[in-house]
């Protein structure tokens, strides 16, 4: 009798064993080839690249700033004050992310795009200040100078000049984007292959140019994603292939059956690739994508499927590559 609990104890033990064994028997049959994430914003702050951190260890000289990509930041002395105006002369560390190919652009989540109105880009890039504890500091924009690597071939796009846009992030249909807004407090200038701005803002710079609409047909269009109901979820990005641009689309159609374009956004005609995002009701990452050509008021459906955020990445560059 007194061995009785025991083997009841072992009983329990194995009993336990084969139901986990059968539980993850289960859970193998059923695995799902995709990551998963709580939300679309999850997604987008999981692709965000980390800033690269210089050290400007005396701001009261001149300093030299060249970012892993190739942008160079001449920076003058006493740039950086404290919010009483007092020069700081102690440590400064620059924040800078650069997002120079379309493939950045998406992955930091830096559409080009001024108020619903296309851009054609030759790249950006965020530049703030901190101090040795990670506050803050001012910096005067006219003792700093940027030049940047255009990588944009303009032939054939009847360009004049690009100029220096600054960005801000808004929230757009719920959705986190960035707008660019033509910023006339600075000098700009092409020179020795570089985009030059001086009197630069701390944040978000662009060097951009609006798409010329005139002498165009502007149009719109919608986009369906399958087995997507609810589209607080997904969204679609578009990668132009007749000049360099990617913008978000976000807005849905008044029977909210689709996402659509800005009305007279869209030029007629206009080559693209549309890739669909979306987080399903259980969390899985779902994305897929497809080239269009616009030619008028078209409704467009992008089949997605699961799928990991390394295989996102790399259909991405695929694209744009």
């Amino acid at each position: 009798m007194k061995k009785q609990p025991i083997f009841k104890l072992v009983l329990l033990v194995c009993i336990g064993v084969l139901a986990l064994n059968c539980t993850n028997d289960d859970d193998n049959q059923n695995n799902i080839p995709a990551d998963t994430y709580t939300s679309l914003s999850s997604l987008v702050e999981a692709l965000k690249e980390e800033p690269q951190s210089h050290d400007i260890t005396d701001p009261s000289v001149a300093t030299v700033i060249t970012g892993d990509d190739g942008t160079i930041f001449n920076i003058g002395p006493n740039t950086f004050t404290d919010d009483d105006n007092n020069v700081i002369t102690s440590p400064v560390v620059a924040k800078l992310s650069e997002y120079l190919t379309l493939d950045k652009m998406f992955l930091n989540n830096v559409q080009t795009s001024s108020n619903g109105q296309l851009l054609i880009t030759g790249g950006s890039f965020n530049l703030t200040f901190e101090d040795e504890n990670g506050n803050p500091v001012n910096a005067n924009p006219f003792n700093i100078q940027a030049q940047m690597t255009i990588q944009t071939d303009t032939t054939g796009l009847g360009l004049t000049n690009m100029d220096y846009y600054v960005g801000s992030v808004v929230t757009q249909d719920g959705r986190e984007v960035v707008n660019w807004t033509l910023n006339g407090n600075n000098e700009n200038w092409f020179g020795e292959g570089y985009f030059n701005v001086f009197g630069l803002e701390q944040g978000l710079s662009n060097c951009d140019v609006l798409y010329d609409m005139a002498g165009e047909t502007a149009t719109q269009f919608e986009v369906s994603v399958s087995d997507v109901t609810d589209y607080s979820q997904t969204t679609v990005w578009m990668f132009i292939e007749d000049f360099p641009s990617v913008v978000m689309i976000t807005s849905l159609n008044d029977a909210e059956t689709a996402l659509e374009t800005y009305t007279g956004s869209i030029p007629l005609g206009l080559n693209a690739t549309l890739v669909a995002i979306t987080i399903d009701e259980n969390s899985y990452l779902k994305f897929g994508s497809l080239p269009i050509t616009v030619e008028g008021n078209d409704t467009f459906n992008v089949t997605v499927d699961y799928g990991t955020t390394e295989e996102l990445t790399q259909l991405v560059s695929s694209i744009v590559n």
